[in-house]
């Protein structure tokens, strides 16, 4: 991950703010097993984070490495610096969800995430403290610019090492961080996606096609009754598969892909990332060329893990879920505190959501 522009002051306040400083980190990593004392951190802001702040801390070790192979840097991971973005992450439990991610099953899945160093959270004042490995040399996948058939082949097969690793595993059910209550909860994301249109039209309404409008005013008359064709739990679902949420290795020692940001994971069906990703990475007319293949590319990967999807099945699957890039783009856009980059991820999501399910006539799955 390249650093941001962002201050070094930015950064270090925030890391004042939750209590971590030299001495601090010193005790996480050696309780990691990395021995010897810090002489200095060097923080500053990484990556485009809407709801989380990342902070990317070199490390200044006193005296040789007696052996450890202590790291050069990691990120930590805390909450927004923005009031608004954090109240969304409470109301949506954001922030607990990741570190239940990290907690209870990062280290059973396929896909490649960081390793955590150390993980903690506080509830009552909605904060928490990720430290995490600093994957490097990587860049960051960009939402704006979208990604090259070799980089989506990557993605599509991360998410189907992180489904077919969590394919029909009853137990995940049980955690207290998982919302696996889907229908019984399906007029509570109703009541919240309509309010939250009105809101969403009256923004960007000049910067949408009258045909991805037109889509957007289907889905909020149809919600419900999309929602309840979306009922599978079939495995464990990332929920925010895109671009700005993978880092593509660019040499050793950094694997060729690895997926951060586990803020929304839930039990779903198996395509809603596939098609989540594929709307909003790739042009509509590559896409049109290259999702069958890449489709088929996602199923012999779940095969490698003991998982065989009917074809038809995943394309069923696939159709249904193409709304979903502009779901999200409604509630995160109307929900976490507003940035000129924030408002072209949103139009970048919406519209390529809005051209696939014209594309793959997902409405008549629905109406």
């Amino acid at each position: 991950m390249a650093d941001n522009d962002g201050s070094v002051h930015a950064a270090s306040a925030l890391l004042e703010l939750n209590g971590v400083d030299r001495r601090w980190l010193e005790t996480v990593l050696a309780d990691r097993g990395f021995g010897g004392s810090l002489r200095a951190i060097e923080p500053g802001l990484v990556g485009t984070g809407q709801v989380g702040e990342n902070v990317r801390c070199r490390l200044r070790w006193a005296g040789p490495d007696p052996g450890s192979a202590r790291p050069d840097s990691v990120v930590i991971k805390l909450a927004s610096a923005n009031a608004t973005s954090r109240e969304a992450a409470r109301a949506t439990s954001t922030y607990i969800r990741e570190v239940g991610f990290y907690r209870d099953v990062a280290p059973t899945v396929a896909i490649r995430v960081p390793t955590v160093h150390h993980v903690s959270e506080d509830r009552a004042a909605n904060r928490f403290v990720l430290v995490m490995e600093d994957i490097t040399p990587a860049v960051a996948g960009d939402q704006l610019r979208g990604c090259s058939l070799d980089q989506a082949g990557l993605a599509i097969e991360a998410a189907a090492d992180l489904h077919g690793s969590t394919w029909g595993r009853g137990e995940l059910a049980e955690l207290d961080w998982i919302d696996d209550d889907r229908e019984a909860r399906v007029g509570e994301r109703v009541e919240l996606f309509r309010m939250l249109c009105s809101g969403f039209f009256a923004r960007y309404e000049d910067r949408l096609s009258a045909e991805d409008r037109e889509f957007g005013r289907w889905l909020e008359a149809r919600f419900f009754e999309w929602q309840s064709t979306r009922t599978d739990r079939q495995c464990l679902v990332h929920g925010d598969f895109r671009l700005d949420n993978l880092l593509f290795g660019t040499g050793d020692p950094a694997p060729p892909l690895t997926t951060v940001d586990w803020q929304t994971p839930s039990l779903g069906p198996a395509l809603g990332d596939v098609a989540y990703f594929l709307s909003g990475s790739l042009d509509p007319v590559t896409r049109r060329t290259h999702e069958q293949d890449l489709l088929r590319r996602y199923r012999v990967r779940l095969s490698d893990h003991g998982v065989a999807l009917a074809e038809d099945e995943a394309w069923r699957q696939y159709r249904l879920a193409a709304p979903a890039g502009y779901v999200m783009a409604v509630l995160a856009s109307q929900l976490v505190g507003r940035t000129e980059r924030g408002d072209e991820m949103f139009m970048v999501m919406a519209r390529g959501s809005a051209a696939q399910a014209r594309d793959l006539d997902t409405p008549s799955l629905v109406d």
